[in-house]
């Protein structure tokens, strides 16, 4: 079945357009873009309306581009028909990338920009990116597979897109953007030989190594045209496909948690360990940040072993999880275990609606405290990006705050209040916007 790819709505801005059309006896008819120009694209095109028809723009360190502004949308993008070289996109709207290397579609898409100035632009780029393959500032060149960030161990040399952003007016006079926060979703090809979907990870070049944007496993399969997600951050050129360090020598049954008077007790299992170090009990009061409470020696029983150990815990929910070592130093996280203590709550937080709806873009949290003066609210995703962060007065008592959550993607997110001393105020809330 081909791929198929729609673009959203972008703001209207002018410019010049500049393209070839060549058309030979031997050759299809070709819709090229040079470099330092720019096919515009206010409206609806269907690059697959013309049989035969190339749609490509010249790689180069000015590349030409095909841009997607105010209404604009492309359809009709499948492996054998889209844009073989760089698109930008003006606004701040999701977007799908309909790029390949004109034999394969490699779609990105990206979440909604904060700003309408916000500009960006990539390409899939075919090839080791370790060779001189990436062709735009600021680190243009080689891209080493071997210079890796834990806990990256590889990337794979089958290909890499390349990332442009508006910052600096980097894509034009007035573009901004540095792409930190953004969603991103790329097709991949095929890695059943690279690397389990468990274990792959969306990477990024920072200019001297490729790190981790993913942060968990966000694979739904390792076969080509599975999905692969990240959250983007700043200073980041190019974005490839790599895989976590290899599996550790452990055996994971399960992990629990459950009450211990008016405090949580940990159980965890194992089947087997091999040169196992120690496992970190990690608590978090908002599912964001975690903090360590304790590290427990691990046995190093081949056979398995049992731990179990009782942590305090304040009034309310709290997320717990393991960091597992082995004696090399590597480590994988378990999974998020939560527990609620109602035996001192004297503090109440609610947040509705929960859902949140289209048709309904404001969250609002109610809560009472003992607290009084200036307090941080946060949101963050779910791995821990603050996405939205302004300063409130909270009086002593019953407060209400809302926050318009638009520009935020379909996705589970936590809010959190701080106080002037950094200490939460009450407990982190979750909520989800569909």
């Amino acid at each position: 079945m081909p791929i198929s790819c729609t673009v959203l709505n972008m703001k209207k801005l002018i410019f010049i357009s500049i393209l070839s059309i060549s058309l030979s006896p031997a050759r299809a008819q070709e819709t090229r873009v040079f470099s330092g120009a720019e096919f515009v694209n206010y409206s609806v095109t269907d690059i697959a309306v013309a049989a035969g028809q190339k749609w490509s723009t010249e790689r180069a360190a000015l590349p030409g581009y095909f841009s997607a502004v105010d209404t604009a949308t492309y359809t009709g993008c499948t492996n054998e028909v889209h844009i073989d070289g760089y698109i930008k996109k003006y606004g701040n709207k999701p977007f799908i990338f309909p790029i390949g290397d004109g034999t394969t579609l490699r779609t990105l898409e990206i979440s909604a920009p904060l700003s309408s100035t916000d500009t960006y632009a990539t390409a899939w780029i075919h090839g080791d990116p370790s060779a001189d393959n990436d062709p735009t500032a600021p680190f243009a060149g080689a891209h080493p597979v071997t210079s890796v960030t834990a806990p990256v161990s590889a990337v794979s040399i089958v290909g890499q897109w390349d990332w442009q952003v508006g910052a600096a007016e980097n894509l034009g006079a007035g573009t901004t953007g540095t792409g930190a926060g953004l969603f991103i979703t790329v097709s991949i090809p095929d890695m059943t030989r690279f690397a389990d979907a468990s274990q792959l990870r969306l990477v990024g070049w920072n200019g001297s190594s490729w790190i981790d944007l993913s942060h968990s496993a966000t694979a739904n399969g390792n076969t080509a045209g599975s999905t692969l997600k990240g959250i983007m951050t700043s200073n980041i050129s190019a974005i490839g496909i790599g895989k976590l360090m290899s599996v550790l020598p452990l055996r994971l049954e399960n992990f629990t948690a459950s009450k211990a008077d008016c405090n949580t007790q940990l159980n965890w299992y194992t089947s087997s360990e091999f040169s196992m170090a120690e496992f970190i009990v990690e608590q978090s009061l908002d599912g964001t940040i975690y903090n360590t409470v304790t590290a427990v020696p691990a046995l190093g029983n081949p056979s398995g072993s049992h731990y179990q150990i009782t942590v305090t815990q304040p009034a309310g929910l709290a997320y717990y999880r393991l960091k597992m070592k082995d004696s090399n130093g590597a480590f994988v996280y378990s999974p998020v275990v939560m527990m609620r203590n109602t035996c001192a709550d004297t503090e109440f937080m609610q947040v509705f609606p929960n859902p949140v709806t289209a048709g309904s873009p404001v969250v609002k949290l109610s809560f009472t405290t003992s607290y009084r003066g200036a307090a941080q609210f946060m949101i963050f995703s779910s791995v821990g990006q603050q996405l939205i962060s302004k300063t409130i007065q909270v009086s002593s008592g019953q407060n209400l705050v809302s926050t318009d959550i638009t520009r935020l993607p379909q996705g589970t997110y936590f809010i959190r209040v701080s106080g002037e001393n950094g200490k939460p105020v009450g407990n982190g809330q979750k909520f989800i916007k569909q």
